[in-house]
């Protein structure tokens, strides 16, 4: 890496001393499990490279900062990589996350380092022990994600959307709590406050402050967004907790009623089945066969223990499934026109149908900004946000990439910077320039006095006195400081090198926040 050099030039021609954090803080620090650094962070150490061969979407630290993970894209699909830092040369795990086309662009840890939560465009937010990297569980929505946080001290999970739809989950189990369609246009980044509050970023030029408060209702109701295609209503619902599916409404079959390839995604193997049940069809009734003790779930709803009948002939061309009679007498099923919406909601009399608490999600603040806000973090007191902004959104297009390859250097702009914000208010502390065009991260230290920024010009800056900038070889995607403060983590892609061992700039990068002076808050 080119710093490096420069670093090691320097420091043998006499020029230049990095700082050293202060070793009683540090030993201070491993006494304090969960104390993070306070103090000036003067520079960045030397980089450990984990990889220079991938696009890296996001890395995050693990809450004890003796592990990374990171999402990378391999030759044919997506990839979780987990590193320990006490041996940074080798991967701990590399497990597949996805096909190449769904981008997998966030992930976290939970608050103890056991599991790592990603978010990926297949519409799926994944759990991946932290160690081994095995999957431990999937839920799937009908949207594309681009965020996830782990609440730090409660078991709740949050994901959003390109759509603007905020979900909150329970965890490690993945069960529904509420959800909020809280902006116009795609989240960007979620940040959990040690106050319990959710902050959400946005290209619509807000972020959002929201709570997870307890219904005014005890309404059991669950609701599927349906959209309307060849004159059937379609909406999802997942199958067994495998395989999300479209399905429709058709009070005509006696029971649920599934497509072949869609079993098979859900483990049911149609070839073992020995019952058969006749179902209607528009080329008459039709021999299927029949599966018992099935699940068909939603969001805050789901109906155990249902028969389901496998029959390509018998389900109209855009469905995957239907629900059919025997769901229909356990659970009630009403339309929301204005919201384009079905109403589900459990009969008196149902038997094996589950609904979970109702709890709604909140907004309790919305800050607007001059620029499209392509990122937010949150000290750990929770009352100082980082942001990164940008006057053009910042969307990865064709003009952008013709614009990079042309070698054109954007022009100044008032709101292309890193900022401190306010966290009660909204108020701009600071603004932080050193970047020429989209601002696409920055991470805030947690004592809330540092930012670090990564950029699509290629930079990385540590907006210290005086500011500290490193180089990449393509856009900076994601940086953070690690929870205790004493890493910096920086994901890019880097351009890609066919030749040889494939090796090319700095994709993974960790760094050592350099304090000239430091305390620890427990």
């Amino acid at each position: 890496m080119r710093r490096a050099l420069l670093v090691s030039l320097a420091l043998a021609a006499g020029c230049r001393t990095l700082p050293k954090t202060p070793p009683e803080a540090l030993a201070a620090l491993q006494a304090t499990p969960r104390g993070h650094l306070t103090g000036t962070v003067a520079a960045l150490g030397p980089p450990r490279v984990l990889n220079r061969e991938d696009f890296v979407w996001d890395l995050r630290a693990s809450p004890d900062s003796r592990s990374v993970a990171f999402s990378r894209l391999g030759m044919k699909s997506f990839h979780l990589a987990l590193f320990t830092l006490d041996e940074p040369g080798k991967a701990r795990a590399d497990v597949v996350v996805n096909p190449l086309e769904f981008n997998v662009e966030a992930l976290d840890w939970s608050p103890d380092g056991a599991l790592v939560a990603v978010a990926s465009r297949d519409r799926s937010v994944r759990l991946f022990d932290g160690v081994s990297g095995a999957l431990k569980g999937a839920w799937l929505t009908d949207e594309a994600l681009t965020a996830v946080a782990f609440h730090p001290t409660q078991p709740l999970l949050a994901v959003a959307s390109t759509r603007g739809l905020l979900t909150v989950l329970t965890w490690p189990d993945l069960g529904f709590v509420a959800e909020q369609r809280g902006h116009a246009d795609e989240v960007t980044a979620l940040a959990w406050a040690s106050t319990g509050e959710l902050f959400s970023s946005s290209w619509d030029h807000s972020v959002s402050v929201w709570r997870v408060d307890d219904a005014d209702a005890l309404a059991r109701e669950s609701r599927a967004r349906f959209e309307k295609k060849s004159g059937v209503q379609v909406f999802r619902a997942v199958l067994d907790g495998k395989a999300s599916a479209s399905f429709v409404i058709d009070s005509r079959l006696p029971v649920v009623v599934v497509r072949s390839a869609l079993a098979q995604t859900a483990g049911i193997d149609v070839l073992t089945l020995t019952e058969s049940l006749s179902i209607p069809s528009p080329m008459g009734a039709q021999m299927a066969r029949l599966a018992r003790g099935k699940t068909v779930s939603f969001k805050g709803l789901t109906a155990k223990n249902l028969d389901v009948a496998v029959c390509d002939a018998c389900l109209p061309q855009d469905a995957q499934a239907a629900l059919g009679q025997a769901f229909l007498d356990r659970v009630s099923i009403a339309t929301d026109e204005s919201t384009q919406e079905f109403v589900l909601t459990p009969r008196a009399d149902a038997a094996d149908v589950v609904a979970t608490s109702p709890k709604t999600l909140t907004r309790a603040r919305r800050f607007v900004f001059e620029g499209s806000v392509n990122d937010v973090t949150i000290d750990a007191s929770g009352k100082v946000l980082g942001l990164a902004l940008s006057e053009l959104k910042g969307e990865r297009t064709r003009e952008v990439y013709e614009r990079e390859k042309r070698k054109e250097v954007e022009p100044e702009r008032p709101w292309d910077c890193a900022a401190r914000v306010d966290a009660a208010t909204g108020k701009v502390l600071e603004t932080l320039k050193g970047h020429r065009g989209v601002v696409s991260s920055a991470g805030i230290s947690p004592d809330g006095k540092t930012v670090v920024s990564g950029g699509w010009d290629k930079q990385l800056v540590l907006h210290a006195s005086p500011p500290q900038t490193e180089s990449f070889g393509w856009a900076v995607r994601r940086v953070r400081f690690s929870r205790d403060g004493r890493l910096v983590t920086v994901a890019a892609w880097t351009p890609q090198n066919p030749l040889s061992d494939h090796q090319s700039d700095p994709a993974a990068v960790v760094y050592e926040a350099l304090y000239t002076d430091a305390s620890v808050v427990p």
